[in-house]
C-alpha cells in the first residue's frame, strides 16, 4: 500500500510539474501594420506607411509592444514632423519613428527599452506633434494606441551597430 501510495505522488506531482512548465511559456512575435493614407491641413494622399511590429508576451498577457518605421523625406507622412522634429530627424543619420506600450514596467518597461537602444548607438527623442498625428489617425484609433508613447530613436554616431533586443526571460530579437 505505501508503495502504491508513494507512486501515485510521484505521478501527480509530475503531472503538476510538467502542467506548471506550460504556464510559463514567453514568446516574441513579429509582424507589421499599414497605415493607408494621410492627412496634413488641406493635402490627403493615398500612401501606406509600413510599421514592423514586435510583441512581448508573458504567457497570453501582452507585456510589451512596438511599432517602428523609418520616414524618408520624400514620404508624405514626412508633414507630420512639425519643423522643430524635421531638424531632429535631418540631423540623425539612422532613425526611426517607434511607438511603445508597456503592460507591467516591473517587467519590460520603456526605460529599459530605450537603455538597449541607447547601447546601440541611438537616442530617444520626443515628437509630440508626429505623435498626435498618428493617434488621430483612423487606422491606430481601431487598435487603441492610445497607451503607446512615440518617440524617434536616432544614431547620429558613424558607428552603426545591430539593433538586438534582449530582455530578461525573452530571445534576444533583432529589429
Amino acid at each position: 500500500m505505501k508503495m502504491q501510495t508513494i507512486r501515485f505522488l510521484l505521478f501527480f506531482l509530475s503531472v503538476f510539474a510538467l502542467s506548471c512548465s506550460t504556464l510559463n511559456k514567453n514568446m516574441t512575435k513579429k509582424g507589421s501594420y499599414t497605415l493607408g493614407g494621410g492627412v496634413y491641413k488641406d493635402q490627403r494622399w493615398s500612401d501606406d506607411l509600413d510599421f514592423t511590429r514586435v510583441s512581448w508576451f508573458k504567457e497570453l498577457t501582452l507585456t510589451f509592444d512596438i511599432f517602428y518605421t523609418k520616414i524618408e523625406k520624400s514620404s508624405p507622412f514626412y508633414q507630420w514632423f512639425s519643423d522643430d522634429e524635421k531638424k531632429m530627424v535631418e540631423s540623425c543619420l539612422d532613425n526611426y519613428v517607434i511607438l511603445t506600450y508597456a503592460w507591467d514596467p516591473m517587467q519590460i518597461s520603456r526605460e529599459g527599452f530605450f537603455a538597449e537602444i541607447e547601447k546601440k548607438g541611438y537616442e530617444r527623442l520626443s515628437i509630440p506633434n508626429f505623435h498626435q498625428n498618428v493617434k488621430m489617425h483612423p487606422n491606430f484609433a481601431r487598435i487603441n494606441v492610445y497607451l503607446y508613447k512615440t518617440n524617434l530613436i536616432c544614431r547620429r554616431g558613424l558607428k552603426k551597430e545591430e539593433l538586438v533586443i534582449s530582455f530578461p526571460g525573452f530571445n534576444s530579437l533583432k529589429l
